[in-house]
């Protein structure tokens, strides 16, 4: 339970706004009233706006676990209710999220952080894209918000985080293995294949050669122009892909066809600094044919509001409401 002294304190009350206005936001329930509503409270100081940025910095820190409340609250898992200042938000994020958040974002900005000594041996940040030369002629390009480290004897990798295609040599004296959330895909030589780790799971496309992958007790193979994904329920269907257009972003271009504007949306987040979010289901659920080069991603809202005729609200930490 929350002290009086917090309640009554200005700082405490516009942090807990931010964060319910952060709920509201990515509920995929808001509408264009709503981000009507937030503009007006982000210009009502300088205050409303960076409390609204820290919050998002901390929602980002949370990471899976934010999400996880969020989607439960959408199931109706989670009891909700509205704040004095109107905005629909779960009890569980207003009273404990709080505090999670704040223990995220102390350790993330702490000049001595307990993690440390635990950075990856090699990373890229948003929007960058790097190609790592191992041992046994193993190439790795990574894309954008990636990190991996490289395995004892240099036969294996682990990717922590982001997107990576390995491609090995014809002198491998065994598959290198690439170990990701619970899984473990096997690339043999003369092979080529992209490991993608996200929050939604391991997604594994063969685009040469031979690629097995092991995860829960089973084993898949993943044929060229295949693509498998897998998570803690086990590894799912094989489908045919394209690789040109699924590999496009070592072409420094992302290619969409016909996917829906929210998942259009949730991959652009990945290069661009900031964060796009959709406050409008219908536009969400439009099916999306585009071309986007890396190099328009300061562009790509405009862009998205001359195709689909959505209003575009800039907000402060670099937020933009596409509804």
């Amino acid at each position: 339970m929350e002290s009086r002294h917090t309640h009554g304190d200005p700082s405490a009350a516009l942090h807990r706004e931010a964060r319910a206005w952060l709920v509201q936001l990515t509920s995929g329930q808001a509408t264009a009233a709503d981000a009507e509503a937030f503009r007006q409270w982000c210009e009502r100081s300088p205050a409303h706006a960076r409390a609204f940025a820290e919050a998002r910095v901390l929602w980002d820190s949370l990471g899976p676990a934010a999400r996880s409340v969020a989607d439960r609250q959408r199931r109706g898992q989670v009891r909700s209710y509205r704040g004095d200042h109107g905005i629909r938000m779960t009890r569980r994020v207003f009273l404990g999220g709080a505090v999670a958040a704040s223990a995220a974002f102390v350790i993330g900005h702490s000049p001595v952080s307990p993690w440390a000594n635990a950075a990856p041996d090699y990373r890229t940040a948003k929007g960058e894209q790097r190609r790592v030369e191992l041992a046994n002629g193993v190439v790795v390009e990574m894309n954008t918000q990636t990190s991996i480290n490289v395995l004892a004897g240099g036969l294996g990798m682990e990717l922590v985080a982001g997107e990576a295609v390995v491609s090995t040599g014809r002198k491998l004296p065994q598959p290198f293995v690439v170990k990701a959330e619970g899984g473990r895909v096997l690339a043999s030589a003369e092979s080529e294949c992209n490991v993608r780790c996200t929050d939604d799971g391991v997604q594994v496309t063969c685009l040469d050669g031979l690629t097995e992958l092991a995860c829960g007790g089973r084993v898949a193979t993943v044929k060229p122009s295949q693509q498998v994904d897998y998570d803690e329920r086990g590894i799912g269907v094989a489908m045919a892909i394209n690789p040109d257009i699924a590999m496009s972003w070592r072409r420094r271009v992302l290619i969409f066809d016909n996917q829906p504007l929210s998942d259009v949306i949730a991959d652009i987040n990945r290069y661009r600094p900031g964060k796009i979010i959709l406050t409008d289901a219908a536009l969400a659920a439009r099916k999306v044919h585009a071309r986007f080069s890396l190099d328009q991603m300061a562009d790509v809202t405009s862009l998205i509001r001359d195709a689909y005729g959505a209003r575009v609200t800039e907000l402060p930490g670099g937020i933009v409401l596409l509804s």
